[in-house]
This record gives C-alpha cells, sequence and structure tokens, in this order.
C-alpha cells in the first residue's frame, strides 16, 4: 500500500496542494510571504551543507510557530547532552523569527514543497541520522523517503483528536498507516492519542505514551522569559487586585465576551481587564475603545514607566508580553477557541490562573483535562462567559484555589523531553 499511496500522492495530491498554495497566495499576505521565500530555496541549503558532516544530526520539522516551541526543549537537550547538530525545517513564516532567535541551531530554514525531487535533494544535502515531526506536521514523501533510506523518524507530541480525518475516515485511516508504519516511534501525549493512533495504524509495534514537550516549555519560559519591553510598575501593581488577562482575542472572541465583560466591569468596581489582542492591530484597538469608552480605556504605548494607571481597562497594543501579564493576573481567557481551536492555555494555568475559553478545545488536551477537574471553564454564548466569570470574579479565595490546582497539573506533567530523549537516544544507539 505504501507504494500505491506514494504514487498517487505525488502524481496528484502534492500538486493539488502546490495549486491550492499558489491560488491562496493571491489573497493571503502571509501565504504569500510563505511562497515567496521558499523561491530558490535549494540554494540557500547548498551553501549551508557544502562542507564535510562531522556529527550526528537530527532534522526536526515543525509546521508553525506552536509547534517550535514544543520541540524546543528536545532540540536543546540534545544538543547540551548529545553535542548533536540541529536542523530545523518549517513550513509557515510565524515560525521564522522565533527560529532566527534559537542559537543552537545548525541551520533554519522554510520547508520546499513536498515533491519526490525535492525531497531526494533534502536527504542528500542534510544527510540526517534522525528526523522528528512535531504533533501532526508531517509531510508523507519525507516520511516514506527515509523509509527508503532506512533513516529513523519520530513523531513527538503526537495528538490525533478523535474527529480528525486521520481518524475518523476509513480513507484517512489507510492513507496515513502507510505513513504511520515507517516511523520508528510515534510518542503519543496521552492515553486517548495512543489508542487512536493504535486503531489507525494497529500493527505499528512503538507506539507510547510519552507527554506533551510543552508543559516543560511552558515552566521554563515561566522561569526565564523576561519581555520584548518593560512592564510599568502601575501595570505590575494588579496583581495585588482582581483582574482578567483576556489574551489571544480575535474578532469571534470578542462577539462573545464583550457584553458579559461590560455587564461585570459595572458590577464589580475592583475589577481590572486587561485585553490582548492575537494581532494588535488598529481594528482591534479601536474596537476596545468604542466599547468600553464609558471607562476611558488606555493603550500600553500610551502608558511611560512611571505613569499611573488611569484606567480599569487596559488594550495591549504591543507584542511580546503576553506571558509577563499572566504573571500579575487573577483568571484568564484565552482566545481562539470560536475558529482554528483554542490557544496556549498552558502559559496562564503555570501561573496560577483559572482558564476560561470558548467550545472549540479539542486541539489542546490539556484544556479538556483542566475543564474536567474544574480549573478550566468552556463557554458557547454571552451567558455562559458571564456564569464564569461571575463565579470567578465574586469569591477571590475560591479563584486562587483553583489557579493553584491548575498550576499543579502542569507540574505533574513535566518530564516529557527527558523522556522523549531517552528513546531518541535509544534509537540512535550502534547496533
Amino acid at each position: 500500500m505504501k507504494k500505491f499511496y506514494r504514487f498517487l500522492y505525488l502524481v496528484f495530491f502534492i500538486n493539488i496542494i502546490r495549486l491550492i498554495f499558489i491560488i491562496n497566495a493571491t489573497f493571503n499576505k502571509k501565504i504569500r510571504t510563505a511562497l515567496l521565500a521558499r523561491l530558490f530555496i535549494l540554494k540557500r541549503y547548498k551553501k549551508a551543507f557544502r562542507g564535510e558532516k562531522t556529527k550526528k544530526r537530527i532534522w526536526f520539522h515543525v509546521s508553525s510557530v506552536g509547534e517550535l516551541e514544543q520541540a524546543i526543549p528536545l532540540m536543546r537537550i540534545i544538543r547540551k547532552k548529545a553535542g548533536f547538530e540541529i536542523v530545523l525545517t518549517f513550513f509557515s513564516p510565524s515560525a521564522r523569527k522565533s527560529a532566527s532567535r534559537l542559537d543552537f541551531l545548525f541551520f533554519s530554514d522554510y520547508l520546499p514543497l513536498d515533491g519526490y525531487f525535492n525531497t531526494k535533494k533534502l536527504f542528500s544535502l542534510i544527510e540526517p541520522d534522525l528526523v522528528v515531526f512535531v504533533k501532526f506536521d508531517i509531510w508523507p514523501n519525507i516520511v516514506w523517503e527515509a523509509c527508503n533510506r532506512k533513516i529513523p523518524a519520530t513523531l513527538i507530541d503526537a495528538t490525533l483528536h478523535r474527529k480528525s480525518l486521520r481518524y475518523a475516515t476509513f480513507s484517512g485511516k489507510s492513507f496515513y498507516n502507510s505513513i504511520y508504519t515507517c516511523m520508528d516511534l510515534i510518542a503519543a501525549v496521552s492515553q486517548s492519542d495512543m489508542q487512536r493512533f493504535m486503531i489507525t495504524s494497529p500493527s505499528h509495534p512503538n507506539i507510547k505514551i510519552l507527554g506533551d514537550t510543552r508543559f516543560d516549555q511552558v515552566a521554563f519560559r515561566a522561569k526565564q522569559s523576561k519581555p520584548s519591553r518593560e512592564i510599568p510598575g502601575c501595570i505590575k501593581s494588579l496583581s495585588d487586585r482582581m483582574t482578567l488577562i483576556c489574551g489571544s482575542t480575535w474578532e469571534a472572541d470578542n462577539r462573545h465576551i464583550t457584553q458579559p465583560l461590560k455587564n461585570l466591569a459595572g458590577e464589580y468596581e475592583g475589577l481590572n481587564i486587561v485585553f490582548v489582542p492575537h494581532e494588535p492591530s488598529r481594528k482591534y484597538v479601536e474596537y476596545y475603545r468604542e466599547e468600553f469608552k464609558a471607562l476611558n480605556p488606555v493603550c500600553f504605548s500610551e502608558i511611560g514607566v512611571n505613569d499611573p494607571l488611569a484606567s480599569r481597562i487596559l488594550i495591549i497594543d504591543v507584542v511580546g508580553i503576553l506571558a509577563e501579564l499572566y504573571k500579575i493576573g487573577s483568571l484568564a481567557y484565552v482566545g481562539g477557541a470560536f475558529s482554528t481551536g483554542v490557544h496556549n492555555v498552558m502559559e496562564p494555568a503555570i501561573m496560577g490562573l483559572p482558564v476560561v475559553f470558548g467550545p472549540f478545545h479539542y486541539n489542546a488536551p490539556e484544556a479538556e483535562k483542566l475543564v474536567l477537574m474544574n480549573c478550566a471553564f468552556a463557554g458557547s454564548n454571552s451567558d455562559d462567559f458571564y456564569s464564569s466569570f461571575k463565579l470567578l470574579i465574586s469569591n477571590p479565595d475560591r479563584t486562587r484555589d483553583i489557579g493553584r490546582k491548575a498550576r499543579a497539573f502542569i507540574e505533574q506533567n513535566l518530564g516529557a523531553t527527558e523522556r522523549c530523549y531517552r528513546e531518541i537516544s535509544e534509537i540512535l544507539k550502534p547496533v
């Protein structure tokens, strides 16, 4: 079946993907950036890998910045303990800036389109001793080529949610079984994920629960991270009051949380709200200004280091300080769960905050677990959010207790990086 699916993929699927990529680039700036960045990309690879290889080399591939965050702990420990060279490829432009800041990488760049000749050329240039995919962004031709060359391939932080077409359809299972069976290790994040992988690829000999390296990265960043800008003392003082941090919000989130928050701001004079839109564009800033104009909201960029905070409504119009803001919060709303899926709920949880979010959180097993533990609250409409926010705002002691449970959950799930490293060390051990 592998030969059949590889033929089908190379003749039909990859050309469809290429066509969709080109068409969407016409309308989407992000996709256009990614497409233009791939022009003459193999020349960059040839220049980087023209020297003689002297060390073992691990090739990591991630889709976007979120998967990169998951890969960082394992890349860091491999580089530190084993001294191997780390090569990173990524699909989305959002990972490029983050990758450029990692000083332990031997090389990083966009992944060329997964065509037959591109893939063969990449393997000849990179000469990897191991290929590591993260979460779910698996490019079939790379896996099949690694298998043909007898180069081990692994999937870490492996997730397969119950509504995924890779699991929920017969054709999806059959196609991905031909890919998964070519991988030496599938490191699932949970028992339920492992069971779904075993149903999709029943003959696979090495599917294990190793956990999620994001827990380790979130804990590391909580201790080490520094904001990209100085946080004025008047904002830090919000840690002494009831403060709701609305992080990574989108337009769809605003439609459901704005009215409940306006009502609650009127009911509780001690409530402070910090809005951190996913994209701090003028559109979002003006939206919050207009909706909360009765409370005279202020923007982060308008506050001097020594200025007092003149409003209970703060709008963050810069990037790079969300993690620091969670440190001063009492509770959090995390956006994204009305569109593609909830954003990072671990960041507020490790800071000891109860978390509220929308209905689409199946992309994040930790979000589902926090809901089951009553450390997080999912809603689908304004009434749901009013009830959840009011429950937490009206009882500060209970809110702190819930936050402590959320932090304990994150801490109990640390260690996935070490487990993945041990498994990879075994795979690379000389026979």
